[in-house]
């Protein structure tokens, strides 16, 4: 589920399979004109999961009919912490192209179990609630100076509860799933992305499995990444760390290194240099200079880049879609790829402490480059999950 903006909507792609949007675009306020506008995308669970600052369970504790609101009693926090104790829902105030007002009455149950999945921006809340093997979308927006009022019932998610990637028949069965995909168990990817680029961030969710791994995939634009201390994996995303000029501070690159020290590891994505405003290399223990680059895809893989091109995907040359790239390595980086007949690193690898650094200068800007690279984040997320076995 991408939530770049306030208003938690998700992209969307017109092709079979894929189901239409979760989320409604614009500001919605309680009692205000039905508008309602939708984009398409397929979304996975961990997708869902992923985008969502909070998941909680509870329980319909009442149902309304006369008065046509719904209450739901918060019983669990499975991520975040909820502010709520207690959900009211309203059914009264119809709101985009179909009615669902009677249907959505008819179908909830009191003493029902109810996964909440909602997201939280500021003073509006967006949120995706599943019971009884349904999928329904709610929003809020808190009055300034007022606390949260009522939730507004929006409509049934058609697409979503078909898709075979996102339908549950049983709430419990659902429960169970959740539990065990954060259960602490799983990996842990932290995507720092920017709002500019959504096609990388796309790609990597749906990496739904990699070498025998589920994994958990989490998104951030804060760039003090306030929860690096959960993940295994830090995806450094396309140009997070530069455009136009370099974005990390002092105490963020000391987090990233304390990270990497500490047993963690750094996947950096493609960065973005000029030839007067190179990219910074702070966030590394080791000297490395970044370097503008015209768009290429030829690179050679050299002795030390083990299973890296060649599981679980096999990519040749002429295969990848690469940009900026850096410069000025020392004997302590393993170079596993280059380009521009060897003058620039395509992938490189470098040990520090418990930990490891995958630098690359992939071109994750728009969807084709993504499509061309796809098979690369696999191949990267798979060659660092192999790592973390061998230092067990």
């Amino acid at each position: 589920m991408q939530m770049p903006t306030p208003n938690f909507k998700l992209q969307t792609i017109l092709k079979p399979y894929y189901l239409f949007s979760l989320l409604v675009v614009g500001t919605v306020i309680l009692l205000q004109a039905p508008v309602e506008g939708y984009i398409a995308k397929r979304y996975t669970i961990r997708q869902i999961v992923a985008e969502s600052t909070n998941v909680v369970f509870g329980t319909v504790i009442e149902v309304n009919t006369k008065r046509k609101t719904a209450k739901i009693k918060v019983e669990e926090n499975l991520k975040g912490s909820s502010e709520f104790q207690e959900i009211k829902i309203r059914f009264d105030v119809y709101k985009g192209e179909t009615d669902y007002r009677e249907e959505i009455i008819r179908f909830l149950r009191k003493d029902e179990p109810i996964i909440v999945f909602y997201l939280k921006d500021g003073r509006r809340i967006d949120s995706l609630a599943h019971t009884r093997g349904k999928w329904f979308q709610t929003q809020v927006t808190k009055p300034r100076d007022k606390d949260w009022g009522w939730w507004l019932f929006t409509h049934f998610e058609k697409y979503l509860n078909r898709d075979k990637v996102s339908r549950r028949d049983s709430t419990e069965n659902f429960q169970a799933e959740l539990r065990g995909l954060l259960s602490g168990e799983a990996l842990q990817l932290l995507l720092l992305k920017t709002d500019r680029y959504e096609s990388e961030p796309r790609a990597i969710a749906e990496l739904d499995a990699v070498a025998d791994f589920g994994f958990v995939y989490h998104s951030t634009t804060d760039r003090n990444l306030p929860t690096l201390g959960e993940a295994n994996i830090l995806w450094l995303g396309f140009r997070s760390l530069s455009e136009g000029r370099y974005r990390l501070n002092r105490e963020q690159e000391k987090r990233i290194k304390e990270f990497v020290k500490n047993g963690g590891i750094v996947i950096s994505s493609g960065q973005d240099s000029d030839d007067d405003r190179p990219c910074g290399s702070g966030w590394l223990p080791e000297p490395l200079k970044g370097v503008e680059s015209r768009t290429r895809n030829d690179f050679q893989v050299t002795s030390h880049a083990g299973e890296l091109f060649k599981a679980p995907n096999r990519i040749r040359s002429g295969q990848l879609s690469l940009d900026d790239s850096w410069r000025g390595w020392n004997e302590k980086y393993q170079i596993l790829a280059t380009t521009n007949n060897g003058k620039e690193i395509a992938v490189a690898k470098l040990r520090y402490g418990k930990g490891m650094y995958l630098i690359t200068s992939l071109h994750n800007q728009r969807r084709e480059q993504i499509s061309k690279n796809r098979r690369m984040l696999e191949n990267l997320v798979h060659f660092a999950v192999g790592f973390l076995e061998e230092v067990k």
